[in-house]
């Protein structure tokens, strides 16, 4: 028996999601967008949003990132995010090479957060120096790298960070189903009612075979967003595959669904670990991560067992991180406890 806690992106796609992929799969539709099935997406997203909006269907999140925070920045701009942010540490520099050479500013902060209090001073410093690069962006990770969650209070004063400074505020939203379950805010009152330009609204993590959208509320970044998504090949031909994947995970609330089920089990997992003596937990659980501590011993063992995850070197020996996902269960959660506290 194989139990896989290493990402959300090893788990495969719902049922309803295939279902609408095999629909879209018959006759011929106008290509690159000009289907109906992305015309419908369009509307629900403005019905969800609560706004006028344009959206981008697309392949990849580092793509989409890269090519939303381009929008906003020159090639001497400079984008503030989190040290442990995905555009920061796992994009292999596709926001410098898609902005032609902007600077990334990694900034500190607890629990995977940054602070509107804290914040400021990085951008403000750089403004005033004149000389490393001009304050162009602020990047958000909305649920955080760290399995925590900006409440809706805490987006709502970086927004008016973003907002005095002159700057864009960029959302990477892979995990944002499981947020807005988390926060119990509405999709609209954690973006542009909190100042947010463009989201990239995440899919694949959680159901999709392969989804992401961008989400653009600053509807003057869209002719640009256009050439520069066609330009590095972005652009989808057969567009209706993506959307019909988006319009399916709308659909029921199946998007919020997934996110509860894998936000119930990663609580219900840490909650047990706690409570089970030579484990610690690293940080809030607050989404479907758990990042934990248990004897150097133990890891092995777990493996040998057919537990899968990965070791966070980030936070120390013994460190590991633990993702939940859509399929995941409470029976495998009750399992990788059940053996840690065996083997402990």
């Amino acid at each position: 028996m194989t139990i896989d806690f290493r990402s959300d992106n090893t788990h495969g796609c719902s049922p309803g999601i295939v279902e609408a992929l095999s629909r879209a799969a018959g006759g011929t539709v106008s290509s690159y967008g000009g289907d109906e099935i992305t015309s419908r997406l369009r509307r629900k997203c403005r019905e969800l949003f609560d706004t006028d909006l344009e959206i981008f269907p697309l392949a990849t999140g580092t793509g989409a990132n890269s090519l939303a925070i381009a929008a906003m920045t020159p090639p001497w701009g400079g984008v503030f995010c989190h040290e442990d942010a995905h555009i920061h540490r796992d994009e292999m520099g596709a926001p410098e090479f898609y902005t032609n050479g902007a600077k990334l500013f990694p900034v500190a902060g607890a629990d995977g957060k940054l602070s509107a209090k804290a914040r400021p001073q990085w951008i403000d410093a750089i403004a005033r120096e004149g000389r490393t690069a001009l304050p162009s962006c602020l990047s958000l990770t909305q649920a955080t790298e760290a399995g925590t969650v900006y409440s809706l209070a805490e987006m709502q004063a970086l927004g008016e960070v973003a907002r005095t400074r002159k700057v864009g505020l960029h959302v990477d939203g892979a995990r944002f189903a499981n947020a807005v379950v988390s926060t119990g805010a509405s999709a609209a009152d954690l973006t542009w009612r909190a100042g947010v330009d463009v989201l990239i609204f995440g899919a694949t993590k959680n159901g999709a075979m392969a989804a992401e959208l961008m989400v653009v509320f600053r509807k003057d970044l869209v002719p640009e967003l256009t050439t520069r998504i066609h330009r590095a090949g972005q652009r989808l031909s057969k567009m209706r595959f993506v959307s019909a994947q988006f319009e399916a995970y709308l659909a029921d609330d199946l998007w919020l669904n997934n996110a509860r089920q894998a936000n119930g089990v990663a609580t219900r997992l840490a909650t047990a670990l706690a409570a089970l003596p030579g484990v610690e937990l690293l940080r809030p659980v607050e989404a479907n991560i758990v990042f934990a501590r248990f004897p150097a011993h133990a890891l092995a063992a777990l493996r040998d067992r057919g537990f899968l995850f990965y070791d966070w070197s980030l936070f120390g020996e013994g460190a590991v991180r633990l993702v939940t996902g859509f399929s995941s269960t409470d029976a495998d959660a009750d399992a990788l406890v059940g053996a840690v506290r065996e083997i402990v």
